[in-house]
């Protein structure tokens, strides 16, 4: 991938993530972002930035058509489902009216997430036996999985469905159980499913360097979900905390969730990465919760 020219929408957690390692490959990196603080921190990384909404067409010029490989790993730009709509929906029409223009050929990911994916009662289920979403978050993140594989003139085309991200500098959880607390907020009874970024790289480039796959949606999770009071238990533990109790309800802040004050506990099922590991060959190097957080834990 050395001199190969890389086009990066959004540089939030995992676009900076990408931005480092796709300059230590020795790639030509433009990020797009909206933050100009964020863009200054990918410029001294190696990048060349360009301020700019993912959904307008400002951008377009700036990326030009001598791009070899793009992922759009924009988040949601705020102001509940709207910001959704304006991210995701009107992000990927973006795109696709860039590459269409110019003629776009090369390899293309959008990070996507399993929120497109409904409840299945704590069941397996894959790509394609995932229930639909039961909340409208869903339906606009699959909604938008459709419109990317629909439009995109890529030769490669491929939507990534993220489980939940943490990694260096993203652990929540971790965070709140340090200070020792009695109760939290949700529920213990249903699966997280998860995924430490530097996973999440590495699924992206193991898709750009296969030559097999043509228009494509895998699943980017670990390789066993686990309860979410097992892993708060677990990790009250060795930080030698008490195991705090759930209160049965979301956070009345919001703080932290994407949930966009959805009512009852979240979607239920445990995910596979099957297809993804078949397909490339690829395989997470933090393959539970448990080996994710150890190095974490400092």
């Amino acid at each position: 991938m050395r001199g190969k020219r890389l086009l990066i929408l959004g540089c939030g957690y995992l676009g900076r993530f990408l931005v480092a390692d796709a300059v230590a490959r020795g790639m030509k990196v433009l990020a797009v972002s909206r933050n100009l603080d964020t863009l200054r921190d990918v410029e001294a990384l190696g990048a060349t930035g360009f301020c700019g909404m993912v959904d307008e067409s400002a951008w377009h010029d700036a990326a030009g058509q001598d791009v070899d490989f793009v992922v759009n790993c924009v988040s949601s730009a705020g102001g509940g489902l709207e910001g959704y709509r304006q991210s995701y929906l009107k992000g990927n029409e973006s795109l696709c009216d860039w590459a269409e223009r110019v003629g776009f050929e090369g390899a293309a990911t959008y990070t996507s997430s399993v929120s497109a994916c409904g409840d299945a009662a704590g069941k397996w289920v894959d790509e394609k036996s995932c229930p639909l979403p039961g909340n409208e978050r869903g339906k606009i993140v699959a909604e938008s999985e459709r419109l990317f594989l629909e439009r995109m003139t890529a030769s490669s085309k491929i939507v990534l469905r993220l489980a939940g991200l943490y990694g260096p500098g993203r652990h929540l959880m971790l965070d709140r159980l340090k200070t020792g607390p009695a109760e939290l907020p949700g529920w213990a009874d249903y699966y997280l499913n998860l995924v430490r970024i530097e996973d999440v790289a590495s699924s992206i480039w193991a898709c750009f360097e296969s030559e097999e796959l043509s228009s494509e949606l895998f699943n980017v999770v670990d390789d066993q979900p686990a309860l979410k009071g097992e892993m708060v238990s677990w990790l009250a533990e060795k930080l030698g905390v008490g195991v705090p109790d759930f209160v049965g309800a979301s956070s009345a802040s919001g703080v932290g969730s994407r949930r966009l004050g959805e009512k009852g506990p979240p979607a239920n099922r445990r995910i596979r990465n099957r297809a993804l590991r078949e397909s490339t060959g690829w395989s997470p190097r933090f393959s539970t919760f448990r080996e994710g957080f150890a190095d974490l834990m400092d």
